[in-house]
């Protein structure tokens, strides 16, 4: 059986694209041929392309619904298969949530039609929460998946609930991601209705994926239950006597046109309302970390993006975060200790919560830069080439830290 593209996300998409300007659409129309290579290589030679993080899931099957599949792609793709694992760990499938699946169109459809709509506002009214001294905080980032599988084989995100749950943390927060788009359907039954509470409640950074509804959703969401504390503001701080966690949104400014995928704390001109407030939080001479659902650098480690100078531009010279965590890049990983001058910031990825991913062969032999990454097999009957996928835990006890990360079975997977 081959895929289909359901008619009313194509018809969806046509109208989108039909009301962009001219010149719009010509911005666009490069970004969104690119995913459409990858994907006519995927079909036709049935190997992965190389790793292009610029497009992300929305594109690979973008151009086939404009287009009426005039290239076969979609004719071409059988249900349930996987061709391969790109460089980066993508599943170039058409499994749920593989790169081929159909069901990221509708991400595509929402970005679209929200160039037309607009966005939701950005608040700007942070939220200072009082924590305790010794806290147990549980991180998962990109895990809304909703429990998509059977009760004999769950969804990586269901594992990772009922661990992260059993530790019993007092705080949980989620990095960013709800799928496909961040609508108000799924930021419902996806985010609030499954996400597992911590004692003393819960917190959500903003994402690329939430942006592509217009993140209005997203900001219902952290305005209610278990998120309340947030009163509706995508940052945030978390403060004790000792440290300070600083929650930033690194998608409401990201560019729309590049599909919200490069992290950015501000518009290109304009007020830095989060650089500021990140710069309070510094001034008050405590250890920080720093949280966002953008990465700070690369996979690999191996060079830093855009969004690490603006984080770093709220620290005075050769001072850092202690350390700094992110989602985004499907993967958990531990970094070597990077520098900010003489300052040194341990960085790591906890965006491994949920999508299903594969071995990354560009992450061998990074020992220069990377200290520790999943690459163990899930042994799932269903996706062979799935690796564990996982969260981690941040244990603060007066101006002491640990961290762990688990994996979705609720073993130890470092240190």
């Amino acid at each position: 059986m081959k895929i289909s593209v359901d008619p009313v996300i194509a018809s969806r998409i046509k109208s989108a694209w039909g009301k962009l300007p001219a010149d719009q659409q010509a911005r666009i129309t490069p970004l969104l041929m690119k995913g459409h290579q990858q994907a006519v290589a995927a079909s036709q030679a049935r190997v992965a392309p190389r790793t292009d993080g610029s497009i992300g899931h929305a594109l690979p099957l973008a151009f086939s619904a404009i287009s009426d599949d005039r290239d076969g792609v979609v004719n071409n793709l059988d249900a349930g298969i996987i061709i391969d694992v790109d460089g980066g760990g993508e599943i170039w499938g058409t499994g749920k949530y593989q790169q081929l699946d159909p069901g990221w169109l509708e991400a595509f459809a929402e970005w679209l039609e929200h160039f037309i709509l607009g966005k939701s506002s950005f608040s700007t009214t942070p939220a200072t929460i009082p924590i305790p001294d010794d806290v147990q905080i549980g991180l998962a980032g990109d895990w809304g998946t909703g429990d998509w599988r059977s009760t004999a084989n769950p969804a990586p995100s269901t594992d990772v609930r009922t661990h992260l749950a059993f530790l019993q943390p007092q705080l949980t927060i989620h990095l960013g991601d709800v799928y496909y788009a961040g609508t108000g359907n799924e930021e419902e039954h996806l985010l609030l209705n499954l996400w597992p509470r911590g004692s003393l409640g819960s917190l959500a950074l903003n994402s690329n994926h939430e942006m592509y509804s217009g993140g209005g959703a997203y900001f219902k969401a952290i305005s209610n239950p278990p998120f309340a504390q947030q009163n509706g503001c995508s940052y945030f701080a978390l403060e004790n006597s000792n440290w300070v966690i600083v929650g930033l949104d690194s998608a409401f400014y990201s560019s729309e046109e590049k599909l919200y995928r490069e992290g950015a704390l501000f518009p290109s001109q304009g007020p830095q309302v989060q650089v500021d407030f990140l710069k309070v939080q510094v001034a008050k001479g405590k250890k920080i970390i720093v949280l966002t659902h953008h990465n700070g650098l690369v996979q690999d480690g191996t060079s830093q993006t855009d969004l690490w100078s603006q984080v770093m531009s709220a620290f005075p010279p050769d001072t850092a975060p202690a350390y700094w965590y992110w989602g985004h890049v499907h993967a958990g990983v531990v970094y070597q200790p990077q520098k900010n001058g003489a300052a040194t910031v341990l960085c790591r990825c906890c965006g491994h919560g949920g999508l299903p991913c594969g071995q990354a062969s560009e992450m061998t032999n990074k020992q220069s830069t990377v200290l520790w990454y999943e690459n163990r097999l899930a042994h799932d009957p269903d996706i062979p080439q799935r690796i564990l996928n996982g969260f981690a835990m941040i244990y603060l006890a007066g101006p002491k830290i640990d961290e762990v990360f688990y994996d979705e079975n609720g073993g130890a997977a470092w240190p």
